[in-house]
């Protein structure tokens, strides 16, 4: 994501309050060495370090996505080379796991894991069995040939 430019509201009142001032008088100056051409340095001098700022941060930004591309390039590569120690050696290999890779796991199930036993078959013949006071009534308290259940 590139980064935000910055902008800066003191030097747009600035170029804004300079050229009413130049309207007044090209050569505007005060005491204290207030005038026009140091007010206008000053503009200069910031609008130099915004500009340099913001390219700044271009260049930033431009590294940055070198370096993303160069990380994935890199990561396909070691993928790559992963894959060749995988071809060559096997996965279940001590090779393969020297150079990074997680050899596969068993496909037997543990014998200790309750969560895939089954559930007992008290719980499942209760599931099973159809509540006969329910088939016979609606929803409201009558029974099905229509009258009141008692």
């Amino acid at each position: 994501m590139a980064r935000l430019k910055r902008s800066s509201t003191v030097l747009d009142k600035a170029t804004l309050r300079i050229s009413g001032m130049k309207a007044i008088s090209e050569t505007l100056e005060f005491d204290n060495s207030l005038n026009l051409a140091e007010y206008e340095k000053r503009i200069q001098t910031l609008q130099t370090k915004l500009s340099n700022y913001n390219t700044m941060l271009s260049t930033v930004d431009e590294a940055v996505g070198q370096i993303e591309l160069l990380e994935q390039e890199l990561r396909s590569y070691s993928e790559k080379m992963l894959m060749s120690v995988a071809t060559r050696y096997g996965k279940n290999s001590l090779q393969y796991m020297q150079a990074g890779g997680k050899p596969r796991k068993s496909s037997k199930r543990s014998v200790g894991n309750t969560a895939l036993k089954t559930a007992p078959t008290t719980t499942i013949a209760a599931v099973m069995t159809p509540n006969t006071e329910n088939a016979t009534t609606n929803g409201d308290g009558t029974k099905a040939n229509g009258t009141k259940k008692s």
